[in-house]
């Protein structure tokens, strides 16, 4: 496998889902082309970093609120809605109400980190238990129950989003339909980072360079990072919430990977360890 090749089996390395007759090839490049290794290194520290960070705090109204509602909401509805666990199945709103103060900081999370703004994130999380009141019957267990969740808190946020795109003009995202391999940006900086993930996560500053890189990434490439790299969802899922193809998932996800490596690695990448780009 030659430098050029490993850009394209990239998506499918760090992905865990390399297909057969791959992986012995790419080991043996890494073994002898150092600054292959390190764009990957790279990478996996920048999806360590976000999984380090500290969940973001759901705000203690927000949770008085979605309660509230919830219980609104629940007056009036029959033994015959389905409910998602066993002991639910009957009408117990307890049961539903701990189903969904288990998930309510991760949806909070999946919202703040896709529309990036803390007002609207409430927003989508409380539109999102809201439509999980009114579609339960509709709910057939087709998928896990996170799954279908995310796919409303996840369809809210593009919702918002898109609103806010007709306010500010037509998307740049809308011209750029391109879901291949070809054209994809090779690495530029190409260094060591300084610290560990684990250590910059503390970090208090840490939070806003994180969230300013994740904010500069094209919408399509963020969600699909969200989803698969910090929630951790499959392709499969990540495909099936989205309606695109789970190559297009592949291909989004590496852009998204590749573009945060560079932003993530010109901060916390040690200078002095730094190798001149080459041809990938």
């Amino acid at each position: 496998m030659e430098c050029e090749e490993l850009l394209a089996a990239l998506g499918q390395y760090v992905d865990g889902e390399l297909e057969p007759g791959i992986c012995n090839p790419f080991q043996e490049h890494l073994k002898g082309c150092n600054p292959c290794r390190i764009v990957i290194d790279n990478i996996r520290h920048t999806i360590k970093l976000y999984k380090a960070e500290e969940p973001f705090e759901l705000p203690p109204e927000l949770h008085q609120r979605l309660s509230r509602l919830l219980r609104e909401q629940w007056k009036g509805k029959s033994d015959e809605d389905k409910l998602l666990v066993e002991q639910s199945k009957a009408g117990d709103f307890a049961a539903l109400e701990t189903l969904l103060v288990k998930y309510e900081r991760q949806v909070f999370g999946v919202a703040r980190r896709i529309v990036g703004q803390h007002q609207d994130a409430e927003e989508v999380t409380q539109q999102t238990f809201l439509s999980v009141i009114e579609h339960l019957d509709k709910f057939r267990e087709e998928s896990l129950f996170r799954t279908w969740l995310l796919r409303i808190a996840t369809n809210h946020a593009l919702a918002l989003l898109r609103k806010r795109a007709v306010r500010a003009g037509p998307s740049l995202d809308d011209a750029d339909s391109d879901d291949t391999y070809e054209g994809v940006q090779p690495p530029e900086y190409i260094a060591v980072w300084r610290e560990t993930p684990e250590k910059l996560a503390v970090r208090r500053e840490t939070r806003q360079y994180i969230d300013e890189a994740l904010a500069t990434l094209k919408e399509k490439y963020r969600v699909v990072f969200v989803l698969r790299d910090i929630e951790e969802l499959s392709t499969r899922e990540t495909a099936d919430i989205l309606g695109i193809s789970q190559e297009a998932v592949k291909v989004r996800l590496l852009r998204a990977r590749l573009m945060l490596r560079e932003r993530l690695t010109r901060l916390f990448g040690d200078e002095s360890t730094r190798i001149a780009p080459h041809d990938h």
